[in-house]
Parts: C-alpha cells; structure tokens; sequence
C-alpha cells in the first residue's frame, strides 16, 4: 500500500505533466495563480504605512471630521476575537463593494513596527495605537463602554456614532455597510 504522501504527490506531478503538454491549459492555471498572488499583493500594498497616535482629542476629531460613514475597530493585542472580527469586516466590507474606511485602533500596543508587520491589522485603512490613560481615552470613546474588545463603532457622515461590542449583526453591519456605497 503507497502512503498517502506519495499519492498526492505522484497525483501533483501528473496535473503540472498534463498542463505542460497543454499549453492553454498551462496559461490559464498560470494566469490564476498570478491572480491570486495579485491579489494577496494588492492586500499587502494597502496595508497601513504608519500607526497613528489615538489620544483624546482624536476620537472628537473623527467624529466631528466625518465626511463619510467609517467604521473603528478598537481592539487588543491580547483579543482572541479581534483578529477575526477585522478580517470579517474587511471580507463583508469587500464582498458588498462598500467604501466605508475600516480603522483600526490598538488600545495596548507599545510597539508600532510589530503592530505594522501583524497581519491581522493589514486590511485597516488606517491604524491607530492608544497614547495615553487607557480608561480616560475608553471613556473619551464612550462613557459607557468598559474596555472589553472588539469594540465597534459606526461613524456616520453627520457625525454621530453607534457602538457594537463584538461583530455586528449581519442586519447592521450592511446597513452600515450601505451607506459608504
């Protein structure tokens, strides 16, 4: 009996000796693995640049600066949900064609290049790390919001903000999702 190992590879080798000896074939496969990798690029290349500093005049400045719905993602280096709830956001934010910035801000990072090489931070539009008192810049945020992550928030064109501690429902967030098409 033959490992299962050497049968996927002997099953490998046998696809790539039929692509080679169909050159169309060859050239389609080829063309969507460039694809992909393009598109893994392209995740790459939009990835936050820089981390910005979230003190406690930034938030009033977000909110009274809005020109167009966004949605903030306060999270923690140490949240085991968080990395999972910005890779939905970014997926269902990509899925309805939606231009709604997605920023990210790290309520406990200390070290912005280990926060840029993350993956999980990669398809914020912007990245943002806490500076200052954690609870007076919470508080700043949301009076009654006592720290735990994810935290969601919507920021409408006019300047309001709603808030979600998890995900939001599928409901809410294509609603909100809607508003930045």
């Amino acid at each position: 009996m033959r490992s299962m190992s050497k049968t996927c590879t002997d099953a490998l080798a046998g696809s790539w000796r039929v692509l080679l000896k169909r050159p169309q074939a060859f050239t389609a496969t080829f063309a969507g693995v460039v694809a992909a990798l393009a598109a893994v690029a392209n995740v790459a290349v939009a990835a936050p640049a820089a981390v910005e500093t979230f003190d406690k005049a930034t938030w009033p400045a977000l909110v009274r600066n809005a020109r167009q719905p966004a949605i903030v993602v306060f999270t923690s280096v140490t949240c085991t949900h968080c990395p999972g709830a910005i890779a939905n956001l970014a997926r269902q934010r990509a899925a309805k064609g939606s231009q709604v910035p997605l920023l990210v801000v790290s309520m406990d990072a200390d070290d912005d290049a280990s926060l840029l090489r993350d993956a999980h931070y990669a398809p914020a539009d912007r990245l943002f790390a806490f500076r200052g008192n954690p609870q007076a810049l919470q508080f700043a945020v949301n009076p009654e919001w006592r720290g735990m992550t994810p935290y969601v928030a919507y920021v409408d064109a006019r300047g309001g903000a709603k808030f979600v501690l998890g995900e939001p429902r599928a409901a809410v967030l294509e609603g909100w999702l809607k508003a930045g098409r």
